[in-house]
C-alpha cells in the first residue's frame, strides 16, 4: 500500500494507517534530519514533531508525493532548528565510516575511503544551508530534480542550476 493510500485511510479514521505511514517513512525521515541537524537527540525529536504536524494539520493536498510532503515538513522544522542554535555542530564521522566501510577492502583501501568521507563531509558542513540541502536531497535522498524543487518550493530548473553551483562549490571545498 502507498504512503498517498495509507493518509488516506487516516483522513477515513483508520489510525493504524497512520502507524503504516510512520512505520513506512520514519528511518528515511530521521536519517535526512539528522543529516541536516547533526544530532541525533534532535533529529528523533524534529522527526516525531514532524508526524505529529502531518497527523494534526491535515493541509496535504496531493500535489506531490506523501513522501516528499513529510520531507518537506522536516526539511522546514530541521531549518528552524538550525536558525535557533545559530551554530553549526560536526556529524559524527566515526559512525559514518564504520557504516560505509566495506569488509572486503584492504586496511589501506579503508583508510583512503576514510580519509575521503571525512573530507566529502567537512566540504559539505562549510557549504551555505540552500547547496548543502539540495545536494542531500538529490544524492543522499535519491529524490528527482522535480521532488527537491517541491521541497524547497523552487522549480526544477532553479533546482538543476542551484545543484549545479553546489557541485562547483563542493569541488572547491574539497580541493582546499
Amino acid at each position: 500500500m502507498s504512503g498517498e493510500d495509507m493518509y488516506g485511510r487516516y483522513l477515513d479514521g483508520d489510525e493504524f494507517a497512520f502507524e503504516g505511514l510512520v512505520s513506512l517513512y520514519k528511518d528515511e525521515l530521521y536519517l535526512f534530519i539528522n543529516r541536516m541537524v547533526r544530532d541525533s537527540h534532535e533529529a528523533k525529536h524534529l522527526m516525531i514533531e514532524t508526524f505529529a504536524r502531518l497527523a494534526v494539520e491535515c493541509n496535504y493536498a496531493g500535489r506531490s508525493s506523501i513522501r516528499a510532503y513529510i520531507f518537506g515538513i522536516g526539511r522546514n522544522l530541521s531549518l528552524k532548528a538550525i536558525k535557533r542554535r545559530k551554530c553549526n555542530r560536526h556529524i559524527s564521522l566515526d559512525e559514518l565510516v564504520e557504516a560505509v566501510a566495506d569488509s572486503r577492502d584492504t586496511p589501506e583501501q579503508t583508510a583512503i575511503r576514510n580519509e575521503d568521507m571525512k573530507r566529502l563531509h567537512e566540504a559539505l558542513r562549510l557549504l551555505k544551508d540552500e547547496y548543502r540541502v539540495v545536494l542531500m536531497l538529490l544524492y543522499f535522498e535519491d529524490m528527482s530534480y522535480h521532488e527537491a524543487g517541491k521541497k524547497m518550493k523552487k522549480s526544477e530548473k532553479q533546482i538543476r542550476n542551484l545543484a549545479y553551483r553546489a557541485k562547483i562549490s563542493l569541488k572547491r571545498k574539497i580541493e582546499d
